[in-house]
């Protein structure tokens, strides 16, 4: 009787465990989602990474207060330039879970492995992430990481750019990179100038995040105005590795400029740079100013 009773009892549970519904997945289309939207991360491919999430998404991270994932793709692409590698590990180990209210959740265990411009220590930061999906798109958010190992590289570099280095070093840079670089061509120089982070802002725009940027946002002058040439009105004193230059630059357009055909026409104009070097004595921020409107003036344009 005990035998017929317990035979009984393990079909029970049998049963009850074969109708019972399926609530953990180790393969799912959400899981492929994640492994594609690591990958898009990875790559920078963040016009992919838009379209896997719901316009109205709430992104956490660090947080309980929520961002809009416009606003984590901008943060994401803008600092992005910090970085000189960025990648995850191979496994990000997914899973599915499908809650009692219906809710898809997949979350994630990604090793983040980085160096940041400038430093070359390989950051490794584990961290945990959680999605929630609605019709096959990501609507809420939740990634948490220990953030101390970047912050703490970060708080490095800054100390090592801020480190006072001597007058005579910074003008010397100075003299180099007007007299080589922008006076002569010569782009060799740069190696020994510019700073890995290097920024340049051209009326308050960003028009160049490297040497090689600076390079071909300059080559459309040195195109446009073979004779180019830069004389060093006036340098002001040192502060904290900063100083502002007055400069006249002169030419005749006898090439191509920004498209437009060769005008014969020869112009002066006056400008201020300010510019910060880092404590190794490399130029990493260029705040170039002057009036456009002069330059396109003295060419013959007008705004009729």
């Amino acid at each position: 009787m005990k035998k017929i009773l317990f035979v009984g009892l393990a079909l029970v549970l049998f049963t009850a465990c074969q109708n019972q519904e399926q609530r953990y997945f180790d393969e799912s289309t959400e899981i492929e989602t994640i492994h594609q939207l690591f990958k898009n991360l990875q790559d920078a491919n963040f016009d992919d990474v838009r379209t896997i999430y719901n316009d109205t998404a709430k992104i956490h991270v660090n947080s309980l207060t929520p961002i809009s994932i416009d606003e984590s793709i901008s943060y994401e692409k803008e600092s992005r330039e910090l970085f000189s590698m960025y990648t995850f590990k191979d496994s990000i180990y997914p899973e599915m879970v499908v809650t009692k209210k219906g809710q898809t959740w997949v979350n994630t265990w990604p090793t983040w492995v980085g160096k940041v411009q400038g430093h070359d220590k390989e950051i490794t930061i584990p961290g945990h992430a959680t999605y929630r999906f609605e019709n096959g798109k990501i609507v809420e958010e939740y990634v948490y990481y220990d953030s101390a190992p970047l912050t703490a590289i970060m708080a490095e570099l800054e100390k090592a750019n801020n480190l006072p280095i001597e007058d005579k070093v910074i003008y010397g840079q100075v003299d180099t990179f007007i007299n080589e670089f922008l006076n002569k061509k010569n782009t060799a120089v740069l190696d020994d100038l510019i700073n890995d982070k290097y920024v340049r802002y051209m009326n308050d725009v960003k028009d160049a995040g490297s040497k090689e940027e600076l390079v071909s946002n300059l080559n459309v002058f040195f195109t446009g105005f073979p004779d180019f040439k830069i004389k060093l009105l006036h340098k002001s004193p040192i502060f904290n590795n900063t100083l502002f230059v007055h400069w006249q630059m002169t030419g005749t357009n006898t090439g191509e400029f920004n498209g437009a055909a060769a005008t014969g026409k020869s112009v002066k104009v006056n400008g201020l740079s300010r510019l910060h070097f880092t404590g190794n004595g490399k130029l990493d921020e260029e705040n170039l100013f002057y009036d456009q409107l002069n330059l396109m003036t003295q060419l013959g344009y007008t705004l009729n």
